[in-house]
C-alpha cells in the first residue's frame, strides 16, 4: 500500500540549529519557505512514515506546518492541480480534507530547481486504531460521505482511462512469476498456479458482463495510515496522490479488505493478513451505507472486485520480491485461499450488502 502524509509518531526532533549533517535540509526547507508567507523555521522533524514522497513536519514562528517533496514519478503540474482542485472541493464541502498553503503568489505548489513541494497546515490528531470499534465505524461513515460529495467532480488530469487490480495484468503477473520461478519444475506449485489462472480468466468474464457500474474519483489509498482521528472522530483525511477516476465499488472493496482484516494476520508470504472478520466486514458495510448509495450491481460483483484485488496485489508483492521463497506452494496457496474464501461467501456478501442498504 501506499505513503502516509501525516502519522502520529514522527522521528526524533531535527533543530534548525543542529549540526552540519542537518544542514542541507535545513537549508533547503529555509528556500521553499521563502517563497510563503509562513514565517521564519524554528524546527523541522522528518517523518516516519511514507515510502513514496519525502516529508517534513516543520515548525515556523507562524505555526506548524505539513511540508511535501514530491517524488519525480509525482510531479505532473495538471495531475497536481487536479488533485488540488479535489481537496479544495471536499474542503469547501466540510469534508476533513488537508488545507493547502498558497505560495507569496498564489500557487497551491512550488517548483524550485527542479524539486515540486506543497505545504498543508498540519492536522494534529492520533492514528487509526484496529481494536477500536468507533474507528471502524467512522471510517465506513466518512468513506461513504467522500464517495457522495465526489460524485459529479471529474477533473480531467483524474479521469485518464486506467484499471486497477485488472485480472488481465494479474494474469501477466502469474506468468512472469510461473517463468521466474520455475514452476515447471514444481508440479504441485504449477498446479497451484494453473488455479490462479481460472480463478483470474473467471474474473475477467465476470467483469465483461453486463451493466454498468458508477464511477467517480476514488481517493485511491483510503486506509489507517491517512486517517486521522480526535476521539472516535476522523479530522483528517490525507494523501490524495492517488486519486483517480475508478469504479466506485473498487474502493468499497478495498476498503472492506483492509479494515475488515484480522490483526494481527496469519499470512507469511502476501500483503494481506487474511481473510476478513465477518462482524467487522458487516459493521463496515453498514456504516458505509448511511453515507452513500450502493447499487445492486455493485454488490453482485463486490465479491469479484475482492477477489481481483487479492489476486492482483499478492502476485505483484510476489513478483517484486527479489528471490524466490522457500515455499513457493505455501505463497501461492495463500493467494488461492483469499479467492476462494471470496468465491464461497459472494452470496452471503450480497444478502449482508442487501440488508445494509435497506436498512
Amino acid at each position: 500500500m501506499a505513503s502516509s502524509e501525516v502519522g502520529a509518531a514522527f522521528a526524533a526532533d531535527s533543530r534548525a540549529d543542529k549540526g552540519s549533517s542537518e544542514a542541507p535540509i535545513v537549508d533547503e526547507l529555509r528556500q521553499v519557505l521563502g517563497y510563503y508567507p509562513l514565517g521564519e523555521l524554528e524546527a523541522i522533524q522528518r517523518a516516519e512514515q511514507g515510502f513514496v514522497n519525502d516529508n517534513w513536519i516543520v515548525n515556523t514562528s507562524r505555526g506548524r506546518f505539513f511540508v511535501k517533496r514530491r517524488h519525480p514519478r509525482l510531479r505532473q503540474p495538471d495531475l497536481i492541480r487536479a488533485q488540488h482542485e479535489l481537496i479544495g472541493h471536499l474542503h469547501q464541502s466540510g469534508f476533513p480534507a488537508p488545507t493547502i498553503v498558497p505560495t507569496i503568489t498564489g500557487e497551491t505548489f512550488l517548483t524550485v530547481d527542479q524539486e515540486c513541494y506543497e505545504i498543508q497546515e498540519y492536522i494534529d490528531g492520533r492514528p487509526y486504531d484496529h481494536d477500536r470499534p468507533g474507528h471502524l465505524e467512522e471510517a465506513a461513515l466518512t468513506l461513504g460521505r467522500y464517495h457522495t460529495l465526489v460524485a459529479g467532480l471529474a477533473p480531467p488530469a483524474l479521469c485518464r482511462p486506467s484499471l486497477l487490480h485488472s485480472p488481465t495484468t494479474a494474469r501477466s503477473l502469474l506468468a512472469r512469476l510461473a517463468e521466474t520461478w520455475h514452476l515447471e519444475e514444481d508440479p504441485p506449485a504449477e498446479g497451484i498456479a494453473r488455479e490462479l489462472d481460472a480463478q483470474l480468466a473467471d474474473i475477467a468474464t465476470r467483469f465483461a458482463g453486463p451493466g454498468a457500474l458508477p464511477h467517480l474519483v476514488i481517493h485511491g489509498d483510503y486506509y489507517a495510515d491517512n486517517l486521522i482521528f480526535d476521539g472516535n472522530r476522523i479530522i483528517g483525511v490525507v494523501d490524495y496522490d492517488k486519486a483517480s477516476w475508478q469504479a466506485r465499488v473498487l474502493e468499497l472493496a478495498e476498503a472492506l479488505i483492509y479494515f475488515a482484516s484480522p490483526r494481527p494476520g496469519y499470512t507469511k508470504h502476501i500483503v494481506y493478513p487474511g481473510v476478513p472478520n465477518w462482524g467487522a466486514f458487516v459493521r463496515f458495510l453498514q456504516g458505509y451505507a448511511q453515507t452513500a448509495t450502493v447499487e445492486e450491481r455493485e454488490l453482485e460483483v463486490l465479491p469479484d472486485f475482492m477477489r481481483s484485488i487479492w489476486l492482483s496485489a499478492s502476485l505483484q508483492r510476489l513478483v517484486e520480491t527479489d528471490d524466490r521463497p522457500d515455499g513457493p506452494l505455501e505463497a501461492l496457496q495463500e493467494a488461492l485461499e483469499l479467492a476462494h474464501w471470496a468465491r464461497a461467501n459472494a452470496d452471503q456478501m450480497v444478502d449482508v450488502g442487501q440488508a445494509a442498504i435497506s436498512t
